[in-house]
């Protein structure tokens, strides 16, 4: 037997079907001599309706046909047999048959969506719950990574150090920046797995693009190569959220591709929309996953959780934009973007 919150399943439904219709059987003979055949009928249905609720559509069938075969049998002239003395009885059958079927499809279909409801009612408690852990934990952790970073930094520039505590502070600056730059990912994720809620303006592009290359430039060997085309336009954008995936991307380009690959992005503008590609000349993206990179934990590796390209997926969508993923023809990654410009870049 297989339990469903208060449901019943498997052999037991059929068991409880065949019980419910022998007690209303068993309680209209108590009143069959104070009631008239029809009010029998709804004691019946009565009984329908308790096994629709609480069994499979399957059992409640079975309860349907047997409520109406017993009617039949002990209630119906003459009784104790399946023959009917008035043919206006077969009408009566028909309908009682038709309503107690209505009846428990009705309630099953009721009860799987009070059960579907309660589902979703859960599930989004339970990802509330965990975004809320997982942002506090995230925010308490910040301060003591920024006071190590900044304990490493200040030991670095101490000129009496050996070498070899100066490669231990060095080690200890870049995890904890590596560390800081994974929780500011848990919280990006925290906040784009529900509603985002955008703080709109109006922005050149460029110059979130320029922000970004020069947040991530000691990640690189080579300057990160910008080309925005004269017709670029402005966008009505969260200018922190996407400035935030445009870091992501080159993060994601450095980590994949390596230091010393050379990054080129591209901003252009066509017909009230902006095109933004990121590509660079490393190995490019494994056969088939171009679509999967952005799912949660897809890129997972030693040096992160795979959160930075699923965040920026959906903050694109949250802009009304796409994001693609592909492989360039001379080789290296390319991730295109388009997103909604100038008079229609309210998303």
């Amino acid at each position: 037997m297989k339990a469903h919150g208060d449901s019943i399943d498997g052999a037991p439904s059929f068991g409880l079907a065949v019980l419910v219709v022998g007690l209303a059987t068993a309680l209209n003979a108590l009143l069959v001599s104070y009631l008239a055949l029809a009010n029998l009928i709804m004691v019946y249905l009565l009984g329908v309706t308790y096994v629709a609720s609480r069994c499979t559509p399957r059992a409640a069938i079975l309860a349907s046909f047997l409520s109406v075969a017993v009617f039949d049998f002990a209630f119906v002239h003459p009784s104790g047999t399946f023959a009917v003395s008035d043919v206006e009885y077969v009408f009566t059958f028909f309908v009682m048959l038709v309503v107690s079927l209505l009846i428990s499809s009705l309630t099953v279909r009721l009860r799987q969506q009070s059960k579907a409801r309660a589902e979703a009612t859960m599930q989004a408690e339970i990802e509330q719950m965990r975004g809320d852990l997982l942002s506090a934990v995230s925010h308490d952790l910040r301060t003591p990574l920024a006071s190590i970073e900044g304990s490493a930094g200040a030991l670095l520039q101490q000129k009496e150090l050996t070498e070899q505590s100066r490669q231990l502070a060095g080690t200890i600056q870049e995890e904890s920046v590596r560390m800081a730059q994974l929780i500011r990912n848990l919280l990006d994720m925290t906040r784009v797995q529900g509603k985002i809620d955008l703080d709109l303006d109006w922005y050149a592009l460029d110059e979130l693009l320029a922000n970004a290359i020069l947040r991530t430039a000691s990640m690189f060997d080579h300057p990160v190569r910008l080309s925005v085309t004269p017709d670029a336009p402005l966008a009505r954008v969260d200018g922190v959220l996407l400035e935030q995936v445009f870091v992501n991307l080159l993060e994601n380009a450095s980590r994949h591709a390596g230091r010393a690959c050379q990054v080129d992005i591209e901003l252009r503008g066509s017909r009230g929309r902006a095109t933004i590609t990121v590509s660079d000349d490393g190995p490019g993206l494994e056969a088939g996953s171009e679509s999967r990179v952005f799912e949660r934990f897809m890129g997972a590796d030693t040096r992160g959780f795979g959160l930075g390209l699923a965040i920026s997926r959906a903050a694109v969508e949250a802009h009304g934009g796409s994001i693609t993923a592909s492989n360039r023809a001379e080789g290296g990654a390319m991730f295109t973007m388009i997103l909604p410009a100038g008079e229609e870049s309210t998303p």
